[in-house]
């Protein structure tokens, strides 16, 4: 730095000798090339210091997210190479409630999105259960590619009070169920899925149900507030049974070709509460027979083709960023369920729900 102002300052003192006496009309212009000419070693190191203050300055911009304030006016000296900035990741919202297609460019980094909840119950008295289910579910895509994967679990331990005072093992509840539905959008409204689910329903006397299916769905409503889409398909359906199933009617699975559809609605109500209802139903495209209720004289009373289908309406309420307070209800119906179990089932279910 030393050596570059004693050279300015020896060029200045040089050229103000060599013009003083000199009109003001035929004074030389100090400009960039005048100085590369007569005074190469000063344009040189003009020329790195600029070179490493635009670096700098485009360095402290790429800190600070704001673009690099332009050069003051001055002599036309070469300009540095220019430096590129990275613009800020943009905030994509709750994508996984979206199309890809809604966005322009469509995002093509992998975006991941996990959400869980726990609901637990405990209960004393001529009854004592322990009761609790939790699911939890991860979604993950890449470009117009979206594959959600999720997990639900219902488990109940209850004893009964017996006449000595003492409780005893009255039953063991469990079902269990694995979905994963592979999603691509064809346009902002219209896609297409494919998946499949595998279900245990202890109480159902169903050991394990997989079901495949492939279909198309379309959103009919997608504003801020409200968002309704259904879902059409046709799939295959394997059912398993227990032992107890096996003896008595001779029957150890099931295979049949089914019809399936769901419809989801979401309804935004403020920016803390939202309101969620989810209707599905399946359609077997076989008979099946239909046996009477006495365990002890079972026959077959006729044929008929089943269906299963189950309605949700859940509201969740925003306690902070990323956990939601959640209350539920679930009704469940199938046509044709085996002797001694009831077509219908509800549940109702409050607990916590995370989201990230």
């Amino acid at each position: 730095m030393m050596k570059r102002i004693a050279m300015i300052t020896l060029v200045s003192g040089a050229l103000l000798l060599w013009f003083g006496h000199a009109g003001a009309a035929d004074q030389p212009v100090m400009d960039s090339r005048y100085l590369k000419e007569h005074f190469p070693e000063v344009y040189r190191q003009i020329y790195q210091e600029g070179r490493e203050a635009g670096r700098k300055e485009a360095e402290e911009a790429l800190k600070s997210g704001a673009p690099p304030a332009p050069a003051a006016a001055g002599p036309a000296l070469p300009a540095a190479v220019p430096v590129a900035v990275q613009q800020a990741k943009p905030d994509l919202g709750a994508w996984w409630e979206k199309s890809a297609l809604k966005y322009s460019p469509v995002p093509e980094q992998w975006l991941f999105h996990a959400e869980g909840t726990l609901d637990l119950k405990y209960k004393t008295g001529n009854t004592k259960s322990d009761r609790y289910s939790g699911s939890a579910s991860l979604t993950v895509r890449k470009s117009r590619f979206t594959n959600t994967l999720s997990f639900m679990i219902e488990k109940e331990y209850s004893e009964d009070l017996s006449p000595s005072g003492s409780y005893t093992k009255s039953k063991d509840e469990d079902s269990r169920s694995i979905q994963d539905a592979l999603r691509y959008d064809l346009t902002e409204r219209f896609y297409a899925e494919g998946g499949y689910m595998w279900e245990k329903d202890k109480k159902n006397y169903i050991t394990g149900r997989d079901s495949y299916y492939a279909g198309l769905g379309y959103t009919l409503v997608d504003t801020q507030r409200h968002h309704l889409d259904v879902f059409f398909a046709g799939g295959y359906v394997n059912e398993k049974y227990p032992s107890l199933i096996q003896s008595s009617m001779n029957l150890d699975h099931l295979e049949v070709g089914a019809a399936y559809f769901r419809q989801d609605y979401r309804w935004n109500i403020t920016d803390r509460l939202t309101f969620k209802e989810t209707f599905r139903i399946i359609q077997n495209l076989k008979s099946t027979e239909v046996f009477n209720d006495d365990v002890n004289r079972l026959q077959v009373i006729g044929e008929t083709y089943r269906y299963r289908w189950f309605l949700i309406n859940e509201i969740y309420f925003k306690l902070m960023p990323h956990v939601n307070f959640m209350i539920g209800y679930k009704y469940e119906f199938d046509s044709n369920p085996w002797p001694t179990v009831d077509r219908t089932d509800t549940t109702l279910k409050s607990g916590i729900q995370f989201s990230y």
